[in-house]
């Protein structure tokens, strides 16, 4: 794998994103009465924070693909253009 700090795939795909966005936890409206408070709190908002972390690169690394795309795009337009400008015509 890669050695970042995250043990995720190197690939990221919007699968992933998805699916990552429907794992994270909807804020609690109510007040719980929990036996674990300090412990369990400390575990599931770290989970909660490695959770959004990894949403945030999803996003980025998916946003800057799709952004290298269009630039590419462009690009291949740019030079078909130039190439049918300077094509001898008979």
């Amino acid at each position: 794998m890669s050695d970042s700090i995250d043990a995720h795939p190197v690939i990221s795909t919007k699968h992933e994103l998805l699916m990552r966005l429907r794992e994270r936890s909807a804020p609690d409206c109510a007040a719980t009465l929990d036996l674990d408070s300090g412990v369990g709190t400390d575990v599931r908002r770290k989970g909660e924070e490695e959770r959004l972390l990894r949403i945030a690169r999803l996003r980025g690394s998916l946003n800057s693909a799709h952004d290298r795309l269009d630039k590419q795009q462009a690009f291949a337009r740019l030079a078909g253009y130039a190439k049918a400008g300077f094509e001898i015509k008979r």
